[in-house]
C-alpha cells in the first residue's frame, strides 16, 4: 500500500523553513504536491484553514497530519508515520529528483 501523497503549501519569495522542507523532500527523493500561497488564493484559503486562520508556510499535509515550518527530525518522523521508507527514499535520491506538480510557479 502506498503512504498518502505529500502536499505543502509555501511561496517563491526566499524562506529558510520552505527551503529546508524543499531540500529534505528532495534530499530522500520523495514526490510531492506544492502550492504557491502567493499566487493561488484558493492554497492561500486551505493553508489558512489549516493554520487556524493565519496563513504561514510550509504547511504540509501528509498521512493525516499537518505539519507546519517543521524541523527536518519533526518531518522525517510524519513521513515514517505515513507509512514513507526513508531508507529506500534516500536511496533512490541518489540517482533521482523527485517530482512536483502544482508548483504554481514556485521554485
Amino acid at each position: 500500500m502506498m503512504p498518502e501523497p505529500i502536499v505543502m503549501y509555501a511561496r517563491a519569495r526566499p524562506c529558510p523553513d520552505v527551503a529546508r522542507a524543499r531540500g529534505r523532500l528532495t534530499e530522500l527523493g520523495l514526490e510531492w504536491r506544492e502550492f504557491n500561497t502567493e499566487e493561488d488564493e484558493g492554497a492561500a484559503r486551505r493553508a489558512r484553514a489549516l493554520n487556524n486562520g493565519t496563513l504561514r508556510v510550509p504547511t504540509l499535509v501528509l498521512g493525516g497530519r499537518v505539519l507546519v515550518e517543521p524541523s527536518v527530525e519533526e518531518l522525517d518522523a510524519a513521513l515514517i508515520a505515513a507509512g514513507y521508507d526513508l531508507s529506500r527514499a534516500a536511496g533512490r535520491a541518489r540517482g533521482e529528483a523527485p517530482a512536483r506538480a502544482g508548483a504554481s510557479g514556485v521554485e
